[in-house]
This record gives structure tokens, sequence and C-alpha cells, in this order.
């Protein structure tokens, strides 16, 4: 079966590949391993992309900033702050990037933009997009505000809801600082249960 094929089964998950060619694909991709662990963490990561523009399909990938949330705590301390130039490859990069995220599930703000953009890098790397499930955390907000009577417009920009959540304003427009800001956010409206 062509990898082609396998990935896009995988990614849909309407049937597991047979064993003996998930091996294969294994050993050929060892990061794919990282994603389809089903070891399960409790942690989360959240991330950010900044590209040359807000196109996914078309853009090129500058720097990716990715910290864990363990509990209640962002752990500022494991964080990855990647760059990306044009005249070095990508590939090294993003493997440390693949083997910092694993299973974790993503949380981020316009986050379809950021898997939409990592899945374009990765997929020829693994033979499949990124699996980990999607937290966006401008969707949580919506869903807490809608329920607000008489509230018909939601401002749905990262800063507008860390003033309203009253969390600190973030700290620049790198992808670190709205990585953290979303990790706040979430944290926000999701918090851990005991």
């Amino acid at each position: 079966m062509p990898t082609e094929t396998i990935a896009s089964v995988v990614a849909n998950g309407v049937v597991a590949a047979p064993v003996a060619d998930s091996a294969v694909l294994l050993a050929e991709h060892p990061d794919r391993a990282l994603l389809l662990s089903g070891e399960e963490t409790g942690e989360r990561v959240a991330i950010h992309c900044e590209a040359t523009s807000f196109d996914a399909t078309t853009a090129d990938l500058r720097g990716v900033a990715a910290l864990r949330i363990r509990g209640g705590r962002i752990l500022t301390s494991q964080r990855l702050i990647l760059s990306f130039w044009p005249t070095e490859p990508a590939e090294p990069a993003l493997s440390r990037l693949l083997a910092f995220i694993g299973n974790r599930p993503l949380v981020g703000y316009y986050l379809d933009f950021t898997v939409g953009l990592l899945d374009r890098l990765v997929q020829p790397m693994v033979g499949m997009p990124l699996p980990n499930q999607r937290i966006e955390v401008s969707s949580l907000y919506y869903g807490r505000r809608a329920k607000v009577p008489g509230k018909y417009a939601v401002d749905l920009r990262l800063d507008s809801i860390l003033r309203d959540l009253d969390l600190p304003p973030r700290a620049g427009e790198d992808a670190y600082a709205s990585a953290l800001a979303s990790a706040m956010v979430y944290l926000r409206l999701e918090p851990p249960r005991p």
C-alpha cells in the first residue's frame, strides 16, 4: 500500500494500516511514532506560528513557539522557539517541534492557520498531517461570551480577549507572546479539574 494511501487512511481514521506496514512506516518516519503514541501525559501544548502571509497554503514559515501546559501551570521553562530561514532546510527544526509536541493536544489562537501551515511542511516528512486534538481559544471564549444576555457582538481579537478576562497584555507581537497569551486564555476558560 503506498504511503499516501496509508496516510490518508490514518488521517481520516477509517481503517488502521496493517501491522507489518505500520512497523515499516514508523521505522521510515520516527516522528510519526511520537504523533501516534497512545501515551497520555495530561499536558497540552500552546503553539503559534509566524509566517510571511496569512495564507497557509502559500506562506513561508518564519518562526514557531510552543510551550507546555501541565495542570494549571504554564511551563515557560519548557518552551521551544524555532526560527526558519529560506536558505536552510526545515526538517531538523520540524523534527524537534514534533518531538516537543508529541501526541499532546494543541492550544492556540487562529489555530487553523498554524496547523494548516505546519501540516503543509510536516506531511511530506512523516506522510500524514498532525493528528493532534486542537483547542481554539477564541472558540472557547466565544462559547462563554455568547451566553451573556444582550451581548450580540463578541470581539474575538486576542488582545481584547486578554483584556476582558483580566489577563496581562501580550509582551510583544512575536510567536512566543501569542503562544503564552493563548495558554493563559485556555487556563482561564478551562481550568484543570482537581
